[in-house]
């Protein structure tokens, strides 16, 4: 029989070690994306990473992160070349913090966020997949317009995943749409602490302008909407004859990944 010392001795243990395991790891995900609802063959690729540290989880980017260190390498230069700066689709930050989402988002001259706690109400399923080196587990629910199917693995000590998924009593390594159009998967695994990028400071997050998240779709919709014109207004200049190469591409951009 153990006796009771031990036996709290081993759980504190097996807790620390667990909480350690928390701290200080980046998960990269590749998202395959369907930006045009009407062109299901044009298929984009873009990387994230996952980051958790600090009893938080930031998603973002990779391009987006790489864009802020070029930049500020190019300003000590005095030299911007702003043709070096990988192109990123994505401009958001998300920050999970126990059950809340706060969302940053950035679109020309304009900072937003919101705060969000979903609800997935996840449907666990008992179909299991060995997925790369994971054992998973299957899972479905709801969120955002769309039909979500994810594959959990138990294997590691997590319980998040991309974009704003989380919920599940493990770490997401697939999450899917039933229509195909969006899909992440887990990538990477690497033991990183969270970078030293403007875009996780304090300075940069408190810029933002907080509103509920239905005053921000409707805000980024009219943005959207006159794009041409809000571009002039934030000093950009558009050469008449690439005018309507312009909204061409921008009509391409009608397939969120939230669509309501």
């Amino acid at each position: 029989m153990i006796h009771p010392y031990k036996f709290l001795l081993v759980f504190l243990f097996a807790c620390s070690s667990f909480f350690a395991q928390q701290k200080d790891y980046a998960f990269g995900y590749r998202l395959e994306f369907i930006p045009d609802s009407t062109d299901v063959l044009n298929t984009r690729v873009e990387d994230f990473t996952l980051f958790m540290a600090q009893g938080r989880s930031y998603f973002v980017s990779d391009n987006f992160l790489k864009k802020d260190s070029i930049l500020k390498s190019l300003e000590k230069t005095q030299s911007f070349n702003f043709s070096k700066a990988p192109k990123n689709r994505f401009k958001s930050v998300i920050i999970k913090e126990n059950k809340t989402i706060t969302f940053y988002d950035n679109i020309l001259k304009y900072y937003f966020s919101y705060k969000e706690t979903p609800d997935f109400h996840w449907e666990i399923l008992p179909d299991r997949q060995q997925i790369g080196e994971y054992r998973t587990q299957k899972a479905t629910t709801e969120f955002g317009g769309r039909k979500w199917t994810a594959w959990f693995t138990t294997d590691l000590p997590y319980q998040d995943g991309p974009y704003k998924f989380g919920g599940l009593p493990g770490l997401i390594v697939k999450a899917e749409d039933t229509a195909g159009h969006y899909r992440y998967e887990l990538i990477s695994i690497r033991k990183k602490s969270l970078p030293d990028n403007v875009i996780f400071t304090d300075k940069y997050l408190k810029q933002h302008k907080e509103m509920p998240k239905k005053d921000y779709n409707k805000a980024m919709k009219n943005i959207n909407d006159n794009m041409i014109n809000e571009a002039a207004m934030s000093g950009l200049t558009i050469a008449p004859e690439s005018m309507e190469q312009a909204k061409k591409n921008l009509s391409k951009r009608n397939n969120p990944i939230e669509l309501k």
